[in-house]
């Protein structure tokens, strides 16, 4: 199987619509991992076989996370993603999921985490890196493959990007844990 990943798109339609229209013919199905601020019912996200709820949706009819051929999809926010992959490691395992998709973090990542693939594709919108654009993923399950992509010139990136995405993950760690340490002295 061939999926379309994308989260993120903050209500940057026409990029959403540009990705969907240029992969559409080229993957099996496509989801969509949150922060659309669309309601459910709107055309934009008909072509998404799922759509996972993240912190910036307010239709009740997305779910917080699906589970979906040993996939677990969630966009990461009720998983503490920042604070690193416990919680969404846990869920897996819960689900016998072999791969996890999450968003949230605005950061394009590939992780094996105890056999475990954490796949993050990034913001269509923008991400959180020195080089200033978005990104979705293409992922192909066998064999395993794993892809990421320039939000609007659809070229694939370097893998300096994923590198920079781990690096910031674990500068986010530091952070929220320094932070939630100083909430505890005070």
């Amino acid at each position: 199987m061939k999926y379309l990943i994308v989260s993120d798109p903050h209500m940057e339609n026409t990029i959403l619509q540009n990705i969907i229209s240029h992969e559409q013919d080229h993957v099996d199905t496509m989801f969509c991992l949150g922060d659309t601020s669309l309601k459910a019912s709107d055309p934009l996200l008909a072509p998404f076989r799922l759509v996972v709820r993240g912190n910036h949706d307010y239709d009740d009819h997305f779910p917080y996370t699906i589970t979906y051929n040993q996939i677990l999809l969630a966009h990461g926010h009720t998983y503490k993603v920042y604070y690193g992959y416990d919680m969404l490691l846990k869920a897996a395992k819960e689900n016998h999921c072999q791969i996890v998709l999450h968003g949230h973090t605005h950061v394009p990542t590939h992780q094996i985490i105890e056999g475990i693939h954490f796949i993050n594709p990034g913001s269509v919108m923008i991400n959180r890196g020195s080089y200033g654009f978005g990104t979705y993923a293409i992922l192909e399950t066998n064999p395993f493959a794993i892809h990421f992509y320039h939000h609007t010139t659809f070229e694939e990136v370097k893998p300096e990007i994923l590198e920079e995405g781990l690096q910031t993950l674990e500068e986010f760690k530091k952070l929220t844990s320094a932070f939630e340490a100083r909430k505890l002295t005070r």
